[in-house]
């Protein structure tokens, strides 16, 4: 979810056949292990930060597999009814975004538009299940500033919100985010995708990496083999601190 929760959301389809506004999103734990190649022992292996945790039941799932992780979003300050009523309101934009671009979309990572409903849909509903405001498993903060101790996780992961938003957060906005996420964990930072709603990779990309590089923070691309749009962009961007150079 976005570090801003007063930002609109308005119309479907931008331009360009982007998603007009920022959206709550509600992905399961099989999303996040494709997204950002999340293995079995990675996922027990000590706390995960979910930042933005939106209204995604990978806390849940994670939690129910023997994990640790802290979901993190300005969302969760909202009252409970309001916060889940525009979870649901998002994912009918998301879907109907979806049936309105079809060719934005690799269909075959998606399968179709009503199988995406009913992916969320199971996400969004697990999550209401588990949510509560307990500032333990689940924490209303905003980047760039997160309450939490330097390297208080093993792993962080950052879904659909930075690099998808450039309208939103700019170069230094991205900068401060990115550092921060990498203060607050003790190994690496996995964020997914690199491109705009659109399938635009993020235009910035070198000028980024190297102001982390100059913070301390090494950064790299991975390919993913998970493509949500036709343009077949999969990258994830991985960044940790403490190490030298800037990766490959």
């Amino acid at each position: 979810m976005n570090t801003r929760p007063d930002t609109p959301s308005t119309s479907t389809v931008a331009a360009g056949g982007q998603l007009g506004g920022l959206a709550v999103t509600s992905r399961p734990l099989e999303a996040y292990r494709d997204m950002f190649l999340l293995t079995d022992e990675e996922l027990v292996a000590g706390p995960i930060l979910d930042c933005p945790g939106g209204a995604a039941s990978f806390g849940a799932e994670l939690r129910a597999l023997g994990g640790t992780a802290v979901s993190v979003d300005p969302g969760y300050a909202a009252d409970r009814a309001e916060l889940l009523a525009r979870a649901r309101a998002d994912l009918d934009r998301v879907v109907a975004w979806h049936r309105a671009r079809p060719d934005n979309f690799n269909w075959g990572y998606l399968v179709s538009p009503n199988a995406v409903d009913a992916f969320f849909r199971r996400g969004l509903e697990e999550f209401a299940a588990d949510f509560a405001l307990d500032g333990r498993r689940y924490v209303a903060a905003s980047l760039p500033d997160l309450p939490f101790d330097d390297g208080h996780f093993r792993l962080a992961v950052s879904g659909f919100l930075l690099f998808v938003y450039p309208e939103v957060f700019d170069l230094d906005e991205h900068h401060r985010c990115l550092v921060e996420l990498a203060r607050v964990t003790d190994g690496e930072v996995r964020v997914f995708p690199v491109h705009d709603t659109s399938g635009t990779a993020f235009p910035a990309l070198d000028e980024l990496r190297a102001a982390l590089a100059d913070s301390g923070v090494e950064s790299e691309l991975r390919a993913t083999g998970c493509s949500y749009v036709s343009s077949g962009e999969d990258r994830m961007f991985v960044c940790r601190r403490g190490r030298t150079g800037r990766g490959s």
